[in-house]
């Protein structure tokens, strides 16, 4: 029984060498189209009645083996991470600007409104202003106006056919309380009522600003001016005239010389003794003075007889 048994396995190995041993497409089952090594296996091979006649390579099922060796990983829980609340770098209602660079004047960039160039300063900083002295200064109150001396506008002159006395030359602008302006046409009054300036507007392009009380006097473009005359030696006042401007005056006035016998003496607690006063006071010189403003060299002139000019 022996001897048959290897009589029969070396009959069959025989054949197999001669013709390889072919398996029916309909006996065995593929999976997928590509072949791996790794997915298959030697196993014994055994006919109908059990006997060993060599080993045979078959395939495992791909599906198969990958569910037994994959795990199955669930998904981690997802963690949120809440937002941050991030400044935004130009808010909604901010207007931008668009410039071009200076290294790529091509491109463009977006400024925000705090980065906008202000005024006439180039750092991107607003130029402060430099507030001035007080120009007009408060000499009377009336039931209609309200006096301002225009120091801007004081000047010291000798008296004509005399070698040492000055007089003062002084403007002082009137400011109607309750101004009329039914009489005047529509677009003039419109004129009137708005609060800007020139005078103004030109000091803050050179840096310059009025004191709060000036800018109210500007803003008046309805106004009187009064011309005078002032003789501290005398305590004497001479007019000149009188002016009514809306915006600017003209100058092309006209109004009377000067004549010694226009010297009028002041009335006490009349507008033109307070004005008087009020700006010789505002001045510095008293009324006691009796060569007014004489400077070094007319004092030279007059008592040494000495020109230096």
């Amino acid at each position: 029984m022996k001897a048959k048994k290897i009589f029969v396995g070396a009959t069959v190995s025989l054949a197999l060498l001669i013709n390889p041993f072919q398996v029916s497409a309909d006996e065995v089952e593929t999976f997928g189209e590509d072949f791996d090594g790794n997915n298959s296996e030697v196993v014994p091979f055994q006919n109908e009645e059990d006997e060993d006649i060599g080993d045979i390579l078959i395939f495992n099922d791909p599906e198969n083996t990958a569910k037994e060796k994959t795990p199955v990983v669930e998904n981690p829980p997802v963690t949120q991470i809440p937002p941050v609340n991030e400044k935004p770098l130009v808010s909604e209602n901010e207007q931008v600007v668009v410039e071009p660079t200076k290294q790529y004047p091509e491109r463009e960039r977006i400024l925000p409104p705090s980065r906008i160039k202000r005024g006439l300063n180039a750092n991107n900083t607003q130029k402060k202003l430099k507030t001035q002295k007080q120009r007009f200064v408060k000499l009377a109150i009336d039931e209609t106006y309200t006096y301002y001396l225009d120091k801007q506008s004081v000047v010291w002159k000798r008296i004509p056919y005399s070698a040492s006395e000055y007089m003062l030359d002084v403007w002082v602008r009137m400011i109607e309380k309750n101004p009329d302006l039914s009489d005047l046409p529509e677009d003039l009054s419109d004129y009137i009522r708005d609060k800007s300036n020139g005078e103004i507007e030109v000091a803050a392009e050179r840096g310059l600003a009025f004191t709060p009380s000036d800018v109210e006097v500007l803003q008046n473009k309805k106004y009187f001016l009064e011309h005078y005359y002032l003789r501290p030696k005398t305590k004497q006042i001479q007019f000149l005239c009188e002016l009514e401007v809306v915006g600017h005056p003209q100058n092309t006035i006209t109004e009377r010389e000067y004549d010694y016998r226009n010297w009028e003496n002041l009335i006490p607690g009349s507008i033109e003794s307070i004005i008087y006063q009020m700006t010789i006071k505002e001045v510095g010189k008293s009324g006691n003075s009796e060569h007014g403003h004489m400077s070094f060299a007319d004092m030279l002139e007059e008592y040494a007889r000495i020109s230096i000019r």
